[in-house]
């Protein structure tokens, strides 16, 4: 099939596999955008995005923007004439019509509304012919029916609890109704999501534009806990009309006002759920729910198939954004061994790099130790078709892919002790910098959503593991040389490279290097982490940014055990001479304030190394601010410069231009620059030392290196300096670490959690072009908490801005030297 051709995706309905049970389910068995208009800004939650009710205007108005003219065209199928015919003729048709279009209220409206959708469906479903039903794999006696769903929550959302109640829910006909529950009055109650195949919402006139925003809501949480139905169908109405919604990875669209009397478009709306136009994918066969047995409504265990093989009761860890990437991460978890890891996405056509096709290169002398291994890929196809998505206007393109990952890790709120999390940090850094020198690709997305600890392995034979590994921290504090045939357990874990670049390569050839150039000068990160320099794709010129010291030095045993790990060579590479003058090894430029700012403005922009450390520690300063002590006390004091601190964090945002230095005022920069007693006043008494070392870092990443000159001669240097402060803090700590509890945080004000949200990102993750100043923003995705218990969260990605072609062909020529010099 050529990249042009549209594929034939009739979007089966799938089939039941054999429950599993709950205490089986762990098992392996071998036989991978909600419209502008309603968002009321770019923070979202992940899992539980809500869309505020400030959104839409109250207003007939409301409804009417942002339609799409040729839906009914392009997203519906026709009904049968047949069937249409047989439908236009049942007087009760008319009689359900009739009074929904005179009911006096909304509550009115519910029971004839469900009674003509169901009429319908079961009539369409029953004419659909047998040849047909095999194709789609439709369950011949099981048509959708509409539940009046009105007066209760729907349930089982994977992560969190949106609390939504949606007047009426199609499901399909379960062989015993009874195992629905249903109220005195008719009406059903606590559907699960996995079962709803469709919703629609009802108002009265004049409240056209909520009934759109809350459908929408609908559609939105739904798709985000159906990862076996690619795009979905939705409805809301008044007594005048109804307006249709289809949602898919290209983003949620909308019909127009469509008048009750238009019966041959509702039919049409009706048959599109069993057999939807081409490509219109419904079901993914690959993914389906199942319920432990004699359990109805339950919690959905999800089953999947990812490159030939089946994995059984997978539950759904992390859910992101249901329009673009729409990333979803499952959790397999096995008596006795690491749990298992599949993440899925709809990737976009044209991405510069690929997460799999990075992991590859960088584990392709060798496992690295530390970064995330990646144990079998696909590109998802159902019913013998890949699941694509094409937007003809546009021209863009997104497929279903699947990972499953051999590597396994803990939040860092879950940190046990202050020294584990440090730890963990320390052989990110060591690995970080290892990844870059040796592989030559640079992460660029460091943030707590990407750095995990207590890393697990899932088991593997015959495994070749990278050479000459650098010791990592449990060896450099035990004084033990690294065993080249045992590989290291690091203490901290690395994934999510979806947004990571290659460095060069020093014999590429000069397009290469060109492509590689321009990829490193997009910016990319999340907000509350995103370096200084990478927010404006500029280097910071205050007065405080050229205020340089030289590289930390190490005392005593934690110099010792530095040496004996690493040998004097390395120590003394990143360690300034002091009567040469130099800092981290460059010199400060000898130019004016005025000369340096004008540099600053002027200098080429592109990714450094030293811009993910900064990354590090914010991710770092974060997580040691919130996390909680065992039997400590919080004061007032103590409480307020915590809010003061965390505000600044969760308020910082990017600016929409790059470059834009004249209006943009990093809100993070003062705690770079804080006094002691101001910079510890944040912390727990108990916490001060840590407090102290994280000071001491910070100083370390405030100057603008890049403004230097020479500047520093190694791009690792700024994690040099920040390992060595946190060994010596191990060292001087090691017998008396500061034990935590896990996955419970300090209280901060609660608009400050924004949703009571805890830790993670805020405001929305970036990828721009520097060159153009386009960006591409999304809500950067992160779980709701509860009040003090945090959720298991993992880090996702999100949309690219489409690249230039030529660029993608000859970075994706690395992969396999298809590109030459000329």
């Amino acid at each position: 099939m050529s990249s042009n051709e549209q594929p034939r995706t009739p979007s089966p309905v799938p089939k039941r596999e054999a429950d599993v049970n709950a205490d089986g389910a762990s098992e392996i068995a071998k036989s991978s955008g909600m419209p502008p208009h309603l968002n009321d800004s770019p923070v979202k939650p992940a899992g539980l995005m809500s869309i505020s009710r400030k959104v839409i205007e109250a207003g007939p108005d409301a409804s009417s923007k942002d339609l799409d003219v040729d839906f009914l065209t392009e997203h519906l199928r026709p009904c049968p004439e047949k069937s249409y015919l047989k439908l236009q003729a049942n007087p009760m048709v008319a009689n359900y019509t009739e009074q929904i279009m005179n009911a006096p209220e909304e509550f009115a409206m519910y029971q004839p509304m469900a009674e003509l959708l169901t009429l319908l469906s079961k009539t369409i479903h029953k004419s659909i012919p047998k040849g047909d039903k095999q194709r789609l794999s439709l369950q011949s006696e099981r048509p959708i029916v509409f539940l009046d769903h009105h007066s209760c929550t729907i349930t089982r959302f994977p992560v969190g609890d949106p609390k939504e109640f949606p007047d009426i829910v199609g499901v399909f006909q379960p062989r015993d109704m009874k195992t629905l529950k249903v109220h005195n009055d008719g009406t059903y109650r606590e559907v699960p999501y996995h079962r709803i195949e469709t919703v629609v919402e009802a108002k009265v006139r004049g409240k056209q534009a909520e009934g759109r925003r809350q459908a929408s809501s609908y559609i939105h949480h739904i798709l985000q806990a159906r990862p076996d139905r690619p795009s979905y169908y939705g409805m809301s109405a008044t007594q005048d009309s109804f307006q249709l919604y289809y949602g898919s990875p290209l983003g949620l669209r909308a019909a127009a006002h469509i008048p009750w009397t238009d019966l041959k478009t509702l039919c049409a709306y009706v048959y599109s759920l069993y057999d939807p136009p081409d490509g219109h994918v419904l079901y993914d066969r690959t993914i389906i729910w199942s319920e432990p047995p004699n359990q109805p409504n339950s919690p959905a265990m999800w089953n999947l198939t990812v490159d030939g093989e089946k994995y059984y009761g997978a539950r759904i860890v992390f859910l992101g954004y249901p329009f673009g990437r729409r990333t979803t991460v499952f959790r397999i978890t096995r008596l006795n061994l690491p749990p298992v890891i599949i993440k899925e996405f709809y990737l976009e056509s044209g991405r510069r790099y690929e997460e799999v096709d990075l992991l590859a290169h960088i584990h392709l002398e060798g496992y690295v130790p530390g970064v995330v291994r990646v144990f079998a890929s696909e590109t998802v196809e159902s019913d013998d078709a890949v699941v694509v998505f094409r937007e003809a206007a546009t021209e863009e393109t997104r497929t279903k892919q699947r990972i499953v990952f051999g590597d396994f890790g803990m939040d860092l709120e879950y940190a046990k002790t202050v020294n584990d999390l440090l730890k963990a940090v320390y052989d990110v850094l060591e690995m970080h910098r290892t990844v870059a020198s040796r592989r030559e690709v640079l992460h660029r997305d460091m943030s707590i959503f990407n750095i995990m600890m207590y890393p697990q392995r899932s088991p593997s034979k015959g495994v070749k593991w990278m050479e000459d590994v650098p010791p990592l921290i449990d060896a450099v504090l035990a004084g033990q040389l690294s065993d080249s045939e045992i590989p290291p357990i690091p203490c901290g874990l690395m994934i999510d490279y979806d947004h990571s670049a290659l460095l060069g390569h020093v014999k590429a050839a000069p397009r290469i290097h060109e492509a590689i150039r321009r990829e490193l000068k997009h910016r990319t990160g999340t907000p509350a982490y995103i370096a200084r320099a990478v927010t404006i794709a500029s280097f910071p010129c205050g007065l405080e940014h050229i205020y340089y010291l030289q590289m930390p030095s190490l005392r005593g045993k934690a110099k010792d055990l530095y040496v004996q790990a690493y040998g004097r060579e390395r120590y003394d590479k990143y360690t300034d001479d002091p009567t040469a003058g130099t800092y981290h090894g460059g010199l400060p430029r000898r130019a004016s304030w005025r000369e340096l700012q004008e540099l600053a403005f002027t200098l080429p922009f592109y990714h450094r190394w030293e811009y993910d450390a900064e990354s590090v520690f914010w991710t770092m300063y974060s997580v040691l601010l919130r996390v909680l002590p065992q039997n400590a006390v919080e004061s007032p004091d103590t409480a307020d410069s915590l809010e003061l601190a965390w505000e600044k964090l969760k308020t910082h945002k990017i600016p929409e231009t790059p470059r834009q230095v004249t209006n943009y005022d990093d809100v993070r920069q003062p705690i770079l620059g804080y006094r002691k007693d101001k910079f510890i006043g944040a912390f727990l008494p108990v916490m001060q030392d840590v407090a102290s070392m994280l000071q001491l870092i910070a100083e370390q990443v405030s100057p603008t290196y890049a403004l230097m000159d020479p500047p520093p001669p190694f791009d690792d240097h700024l994690h040099e300096a920040i390992q060595r402060l946190i060994l010596q803090y191990l060292v001087d700590h090691q017998d008396t670490p500061i034990p935590l509890t896990p996955g419970v945080l300090r209280s901060v004000d609660p608009k400050l959690k924004k949703d009571g949200r805890e830790l993670g990102t805020y405001g929305s993750h970036l990828y721009d072009s520097v060159e153009t100043g386009t960006g591409s923003k999304r809500p950067r995705e992160e779980h709701e908490s509860s009040k003090r218990r945090v959720q298991p969260k993992r880090g996702v990605t999100n949309d690219f801005t489409s690249p230039r072609e030529d660029d993608a062909r000859i970075l994706k020529g690395l992969w396999n030297n298809e590109v030459r010099d000329d």
